[in-house]
């Protein structure tokens, strides 16, 4: 079991934020790359998005690497389990295209 500010990631979160990645050359990283510590998140593409995002985690996403996310407007968000938003990838088909990603910490 994983602990986050000696608290069991099991337990209901108190904290927590939100940040969007906007993709740039198609591709993003959570949080611009700086590192953001979680003990989860929600991961969504924006609604209004026109393009494909990917997803990977501690490595790059591409064309061809990592999982296609559902689509704001016909899918839920979807549930990672993760230390750091920092760690999640993206790469999207359309320029300009965003990815939401509400996170827990606390």
């Amino acid at each position: 079991m994983t602990d986050y500010a000696n608290t069991p990631y099991t337990k209901i979160s108190s904290r927590g934020g939100s940040v969007r990645v906007t993709i740039s050359s198609n591709v993003g990283q959570g949080n611009g790359g700086t590192s953001l510590p979680c003990k989860g998140c929600f991961v969504s593409p924006a609604s209004g998005n026109t393009g494909v995002i990917r997803m990977n985690i501690g490595a790059a996403a591409s064309a061809t690497v990592g999982i296609e996310l559902a689509d704001a407007d016909t899918g839920g968000p979807l549930y990672i389990p993760i230390d750091d938003v920092s760690k999640l990838y993206f790469y999207g088909a359309t320029n300009g295209d965003d990815v939401d990603i509400l996170y827990f910490n606390g």
